[in-house]
């Protein structure tokens, strides 16, 4: 088959274009792809690509509607291209359907979000009295169980920064004489906190560690209503550990609502306990409008309530929505919060966001429950 049959071909398949299956229409096409022919020759072409042979297979005389009688006829329509088109329709098929090219994000291009708050490391939790049981190292291996399954999941999805939120009721109490809460509510709890605040210590700097293996670290401070002094401390600690380690950061601002921007994509970070969440969209607008208008993506990362919960308010733009993220816990119930009926499922996660501040992924951990 010659190429200008073989277009004439594809032009019968594709139904013609403008005029139909015309000899002008064809002799557009042709034109198209570099071909021009005269009038009569487009119609030759198409006379002979349209061109078959009636075959009379059988025949047979029948009583018609008004009661004569009629000869019918059984017939086979054989093209006399048959073999040529059945080559023009797989050419064809080869040229219009081609696999989509995907390409592949150079690394370091993809941003994680590490956040598990409200661990309340120190808190004591008996099972008879709860039905589960929890206390510090419960607490530091559901922590650690988590973080591995996560951390190895942002390393395989190629990410190239972090951000790794730390405190948000990382303790179960803020110090003192007595196990209370930073407001002075007294706690339940299995050990000083002088020995919570080292285990916790020693498990966010493993933390952080093992996220810098892969990808830059900014971690971000967020102290929650159980241990906002303790939790500034730690930051200060941290501040200190990897003042003069590359590619690591720590944001232990006294600020109690802290913004980190990456890209398009703009996280507010805070416990989520003091302001209504409602006024969090005009906040963020309000307290770093440079940066608002530097985004597409606006995002708040929150803890406290111990379970996961997510809505989408309208911002002023009315185009885009500020997400507002309530991240799930970790810890077990206590006496306090049994009694009240606060149930929820215990689990940890982890985020990916593009540079353009879509959420590509999400990973989810689970700790082993026992007794």
């Amino acid at each position: 088959m010659t190429e200008i049959e073989r277009l004439t071909l594809r032009f019968l398949l594709e139904g013609g274009i403008g005029g139909g299956r015309s000899a002008s229409a064809l002799r557009r096409y042709l034109k198209k792809h570099g071909i021009s022919i005269g009038y009569n020759r487009a119609v030759r072409l198409l006379r002979e690509a349209q061109s078959t042979e009636w075959v009379i297979e059988n025949e047979w005389e029948a009583l018609g509607p008004n009661g004569q009688v009629v000869k019918l006829r059984q017939t086979k329509t054989k093209y006399k291209n048959e073999a040529d088109l059945f080559s023009a329709v797989r050419a064809f098929i080869d040229e219009q359907v081609k696999p989509v090219e995907i390409k592949a994000r150079p690394d370091g291009e993809l941003v994680g979000v590490l956040s598990i708050p409200d661990v309340h490391v120190g808190k004591l939790a008996w099972a008879q009295e709860v039905g589960e049981a929890y206390d510090t190292k419960r607490a530091v291996a559901a922590y650690i169980g988590a973080a591995e399954q996560l951390i190895a999941r942002l390393r395989v999805s190629g990410v190239g920064k972090v951000l790794y939120v730390v405190g948000n009721d990382l303790l179960h109490v803020d110090g003192g004489l007595y196990p209370a809460t930073t407001k002075g509510t007294i706690q339940d709890t299995d050990t000083r906190w002088q020995y919570a605040f080292r285990r916790s210590k020693a498990m966010i700097a493993s933390t952080i560690n093992a996220l810098a293996e892969f990808a830059e670290v900014d971690v971000v401070v967020a102290p929650g209503n159980h241990d906002r002094v303790l939790s500034w401390a730690l930051g200060e600690v941290l501040a200190a550990y990897y003042a003069h380690a590359e590619g690591i950061t720590v944001d232990n601002s006294p600020r109690y609502r802290k913004y980190k921007r990456y890209g398009k994509l703009l996280f507010g970070i805070t416990h989520g306990d003091l302001v209504n969440g409602k006024m969090l969209p005009t906040l963020m607008a309000t307290e770093v409008p440079e940066l608002w208008g530097q985004v597409k993506w606006r995002e708040w990362l929150l803890g406290h309530i111990h379970k996961k919960k997510e809505m989408l308010t309208v911002n002023i733009d009315d185009m885009n929505g500020v997400r507002i993220r309530h991240l799930p816990s970790l810890a077990g119930s206590d006496r306090w919060h049994y009694d009240l009926g606060y149930r929820a499922v215990r689990s940890a996660e982890a985020h990916v966001y593009s540079p353009d501040g879509y959420q590509v992924s999400s990973y989810y951990a689970y700790p082993e429950v026992s007794e």
